[in-house]
């Protein structure tokens, strides 16, 4: 028998929409330290594959990056760095930036088959219909999902001119209006669905895994922590294989349901990016989605935020039924992501 998910995870977005509970802004002082920590680096000659923490300091800021890490795993499992001044660096420069701020927030792991640790979220006009589609190239509207990743870090660089409105909901929150509302259909979520892998297989590898929506683990002291896992088109692909089981229809009922209930008002939070916000959210605890856009048609204008998957280093144990994909499911394991299938580290998506 299933049960309340209590915490602070359980959240409706009309109740934070307007708290900055989970937004920090950046301060002057805090701005000053990331661009002294830039310039040390540029003086020091370091490239961004060998950057590191003694070659980008933050010894003040590295504390507000410790909060924040605390809030994404143990919070509301969303927060916001709102406020650094994009306009005045170019933009290898803010990559920089971002790959320093990543470096104090955990362990990057690869974002496809290319390599490619450090990504960019732009529209590449990558055709929608085929296994190997991946929304963040697109500009069309997306469904609500969780990347491949305990954890994902948005920065933006460019808004869109219109549109590309930014979606959160708490899935402790769907979890439990599942349990009051079609109990039935929550025990059919913590069994096992088929996934695909985007194409991002390595050679040999089945391009599909079963995997739950929902599951609990249980601690060495009784203690149960929850964790969840939705991307819609991940198990739609996995339907292109004919290996793969046949979803039965009261599974996609609760796919289904999952869908209605995080697109209702009550439930999701809506955000707009602005230049210089970085985004992080916890992949086990939110699911998120972007409204359409439309682009400016200046290519320097155009929507831009660049993107990483990372495990941050004080993060829970996963259930056992994460373990097909996510491989070692044990506290502040590096896990996640989709392998490269060369020996580079990309640091930017063409």
């Amino acid at each position: 028998m299933k049960k309340v998910i209590s915490g602070p995870g359980d959240w409706r977005g009309p109740e934070i929409e307007g708290s900055e509970a989970w937004i920090y802004r950046l301060t002057d002082t805090d701005i000053s330290e990331i661009d002294t920590a830039l310039r040390f680096a540029e003086g020091a000659g370091v490239t961004l594959d060998a950057l590191d923490r003694e070659s980008f300091p933050l010894p003040t800021f590295a504390v507000r990056i410790e909060q924040m890490l605390e809030e994404l795993e143990n919070g509301l499992g969303l927060y916001l760095f709102r406020g650094f001044p994009t306009d005045a660096y170019s933009k290898e420069q803010l990559r920089f930036i971002y790959w320093g701020i990543g470096l104090y927030s955990g362990s990057a792991v690869s974002q496809s088959k290319r390599g490619d640790v450090l990504g960019d979220v732009r529209d590449l006009d990558t055709p929608r219909d085929g296994p190997e589609f991946r929304g963040y190239t697109s500009s069309g509207e997306l469904t609500y999902h969780v990347d491949a990743a305990d954890a994902t870090a948005l920065f933006c660089l460019h808004p869109a001119k219109s549109g590309g409105l930014s979606r959160i909901a708490s899935m402790v929150a769907i979890h439990n209006e599942i349990l009051v509302t079609r109990p039935d259909l929550l025990e059919v979520l913590y069994e096992d669905y088929p996934w695909g892998r985007q194409g991002n297989e390595l050679p040999g590898q089945s391009p599909f895994y079963t995997q739950p929506i929902f599951g609990i683990r249980v601690g060495e002291n009784g203690e149960e922590r929850f964790a969840a896992r939705y991307t819609r088109t991940h198990i739609r692909t996995a339907e292109l294989s004919p290996d793969a089981p046949n979803l039965s229809s009261i599974q996609a009922e609760a796919l289904d349901l999952i869908d209605a209930i995080a697109a209702r008002p009550e439930f999701h939070l809506t955000m707009m990016f602005e230049p210089g916000d970085i985004q992080f959210l916890n992949n086990h605890l939110t699911v998120h989605t972007r409204t359409e856009f439309e682009d400016f048609p200046e290519p320097e204008r155009k929507r831009h935020l660049l993107r990483l998957w990372f495990s941050p280093p004080n993060s829970h144990a996963l259930p056992d039924g994460f373990k097909p994909f996510f491989g070692d499911i044990s506290a502040g394991a590096v896990r996640g992501g989709f392998q490269g299938h060369g020996p580079e580290r990309l640091f930017e998506t063409n």
